[in-house]
């Protein structure tokens, strides 16, 4: 509306100067050829020039568009249109990958209809729309492409699930997507948008449904699916802390919950240490100490970890001098494993063996000086009634974790201050 109203004042305006112009002064024309000559008024000239043009550009028009077979002039016209929409497309495309997001969806918008395939064109003159923040030129080109070619709907339902994404359409996006996996299962692009929609919503349980696929089809490297699954197992673990609601269950309907849920999981989730210490943790907190046990007695001899051996250490038994002597084997082969050491020490003091919990104690702080076990110990010579040894503990342990502090100036004592 606006762009007529400008157009309809300018022609007004056009059109007052040209009456001016002719009452002022007509002008003088004067063509000559051999012997032939036409006299006319300049205005009456320009007249002429603009309907012969119009006449000549109507008549070209009939020409061009003569459907007569083999007609070399419609299939002229159709090769230079089809050479002018390939310059115009490749010119938008560049201009896409280099950010002029405006540029892009003109050019690619209008070369759409004489381009070879214009389901390209209107795909990314789509992005470029979104990109430039024209919502709804995006969704009509996105119609349009749908109209053009409906055996592309993959390719368009796909780039509106990433539109969708970039808007934070996150619901739709995921409706869409688990539209297209079930018609397209195994397709890379589908699952990689599902990981991201699903991490964005938080939606740990969907990531773990489509972890099997991701593995098998190669989705992404063995390190990023890795860190993926043990994010995912994380964070499926760590949501059974939240209370359910309704009355709480026993410890023992709670163990065979967890217990459970750890079926589900793959049977790699037994290769990160911070899934299963999660798991051991949740487990002894609810009193699961003998599962918790048998799970972290075969991964130690499995393979050693310093994040889940300190663990062993917090296990309750009837029979605590047991867990002490499957702690007493390991030391033969992790003698200068801290964690072991840390465990031993618990389960010395579980056996009421203070000088060895002492000295298991001391031991795994000589070979890394660490808060917790600092605490530990000095909590327990506090308990056997030495109070400066447990003193000397602490300082020796806080010079050590404080010997790489920098080197910066201090102040003088107040005495020398004082003088």
């Amino acid at each position: 509306m606006k762009r007529l109203f400008l157009l309809l004042l300018l022609t007004l305006v056009v059109g007052a100067w040209a009456g001016q112009m002719m009452v002022t002064d007509a002008g003088y024309v004067l063509l000559a050829y051999n012997y032939t000559t036409v006299e006319t008024t300049l205005w009456v000239f320009i007249v002429g020039v603009l309907l012969a043009f119009i006449l000549l550009h109507l008549m070209l028009n009939l020409l061009f568009n003569l459907r007569l077979p083999g007609g070399r002039f419609r299939l002229w016209r159709s090769a230079s249109r089809q050479r002018s929409a390939r310059k115009k497309t490749l010119q938008g495309l560049l201009a896409l990958s280099e950010g002029d997001w405006q540029k892009a969806q003109r050019t690619l918008t209008r070369s759409a209809a004489d381009a070879d395939m214009p389901i390209i064109n209107l795909i990314a003159a789509a992005k470029a729309a979104q990109e430039n923040g024209d919502a709804t030129g995006a969704d009509d080109l996105l119609k349009k492409a749908q109209q053009a070619m409906p055996e592309a709907s993959l390719a368009i339902s796909l780039t509106q699930a990433q539109i969708q994404v970039s808007r934070g359409q996150l619901e739709a996006a995921l409706a869409n997507l688990l539209k297209l996996r079930r018609k397209q299962p195994n397709n890379k692009q589908i699952l990689n948008l599902l990981v991201e929609v699903c991490s964005q919503l938080h939606d740990w349980q969907g990531i773990a449904d489509i972890l099997p696929q991701l593995r098998r089809n190669k989705v992404m490297t063995a390190d990023r699916l890795a860190r993926l699954e043990q994010e995912t197992l994380l964070h499926l673990l760590k949501k059974q802390r939240i209370p359910a609601a309704g009355a709480p269950l026993e410890p023992e309907q709670q163990v065979r919950h967890l217990q459970s849920l750890w079926v589900t999981f793959p049977e790699t989730a037994s290769r990160y240490d911070e899934v299963v210490a999660e798991y051991v943790d949740q487990l002894m907190a609810v009193q699961g100490y003998k599962p918790a046990e048998t799970l972290l007695r075969q991964r130690l001899e499995q393979r050693w970890s310093e994040t889940l051996a300190p663990l062993y250490g917090l296990l309750k038994s009837d029979k605590p001098r047991k867990l002490y002597q499957q702690a007493q084997h390991w030391l033969s082969q992790h003698e200068q494993s801290p964690g072991l050491y840390l465990t031993l020490a618990r389960l010395a003091a579980q056996c009421s063996l203070w000088s060895e919990a002492v000295g298991f104690y001391e031991r795994s702080l000589e070979i890394e000086a660490n808060l917790q076990v600092c605490g530990e110990l000095a909590r327990l010579l506090e308990q056997l009634e030495q109070p400066e040894r447990a003193t000397q503990v602490r300082d020796q342990t806080f010079r050590q974790m404080t010997e790489g502090l920098p080197n910066l100036p201090t102040p003088q004592p107040a005495l020398n201050a004082a003088e």
